[in-house]
């Protein structure tokens, strides 16, 4: 019986990076007796089409393309990956999932980053995309802080407990994200592999504050309300596109910018709270998925920080010159 290792994230754990690294050695990896499947770097339309989102695009890759390429291969071991799959945590939907590798053994593979940290990738990475256009505290009164019990929990009861694999993604226990992943699918060493470079990487201090500053008045003179945007809502998509190709020529528009890339977007007292809020569950899914007794996920500890904020007069006098020039141009002000 054939082998899936199905890796579904979880979002901001470097899965973009993992995913560009798997498609690059698709050769290799067939040469030591893995399957990469499909033409696309990750399979997000695999679990796009089950859930029957807007972005599903039937003229890729789908189930059935996938599964006839995985019958129609000599090669035992297959790896699936998209931090899409835990999008939805409906059980029919995992089950879906599970009937459609049901000829197959089948292990989850999940990486977890601290809450506080996750909950800061998450807004740097939606300023980023143009998909959040409010401030810091409305946007942690409106995220949930835990979460990870809970999708464990409904893919181990469909898969079994025995075969979630879960990976604390920090320094101390994952030291090398590539590494750790290639040993959980049961390859030893990185060696031979051709490594490629980060491809999300991290605006800096400057074009963070920039944006979010950009972003809000740009959503405001379009007439979408201050918050959360779903870029594939089909009643704003072109508004949201916009947005989102906004940020990317703003981007490039910035690269000479100088600053820090090292920052903390979410106050020290909030990030406490974070965690507090998920020291239970985090109890819980070290005793029951990594069987230690302790109780302890995360090795890392909290160290006291001043965060930085993302008010537009801490901007550098020459950046905010060139910032508002770029709306005038945007807006094509006289």
């Amino acid at each position: 019986m054939k082998q899936v290792f199905l890796h579904i994230g979880t979002h901001k754990t470097g899965t973009t990076s993992l995913q560009n690294i798997l498609h690059e050695n698709r050769q290799y990896l067939a040469e030591l007796g893995y399957l990469y499947p499909s033409t696309k770097k990750s399979h997000a339309n695999l679990a796009f089409t089950l859930m029957n989102r807007s972005q599903a695009n039937y003229e890729l890759d789908t189930w059935e393309d996938i599964i006839h390429e995985i019958e129609n291969n000599n090669l035992e071991k297959i790896i699936l990956s998209s931090e899409c799959f835990i999008e939805s945590n409906k059980i029919e939907y995992i089950q879906q999932v599970a009937e459609k590798l049901k000829k197959y053994k089948t292990k989850i593979i999940i990486y977890l980053k601290r809450q506080d940290k996750k909950i800061e990738s998450l807004l740097n990475h939606r300023i980023k995309l143009g998909s959040y256009t409010g401030n810091v505290d409305f946007y942690l009164a409106n995220k949930k802080a835990s979460g990870y019990l809970k999708i464990l929990n409904k893919w181990s009861n469909v898969f079994g407990r025995e075969n979630i694999i879960v990976r604390p993604l920090e320094k101390e226990q994952v030291p090398d994200l590539y590494q750790d992943f290639l040993e959980n699918v049961g390859i030893a060493s990185l060696d031979g592999f051709k490594l490629t470079k980060n491809f999300n990487t991290k605006p800096n201090l400057p074009q963070i504050i920039a944006l979010n500053f950009s972003n809000q008045k740009i959503a405001a003179k379009l007439g979408l309300e201050e918050g959360f945007h779903q870029l594939y809502d089909l009643n704003h998509k072109k508004k949201n596109l916009f947005l989102e190709d906004h940020v990317q020529v703003f981007l490039k528009s910035t690269l000479h910018w100088q600053g820090k890339t090292e920052y903390h977007l979410i106050p020290y007292d909030r990030a406490v709270e974070i965690i507090k809020q998920c020291q239970e569950e985090n109890k819980k899914i070290a005793k029951q998925y990594l069987n230690r007794k302790t109780g302890q996920l995360f090795y890392e500890t909290l160290k006291t920080y001043d965060h930085d904020s993302l008010e537009i007069n801490n901007l550098d006098n020459q950046y905010l010159v060139e910032l508002c020039a770029y709306i005038f141009h945007l807006f094509k002000i006289d």
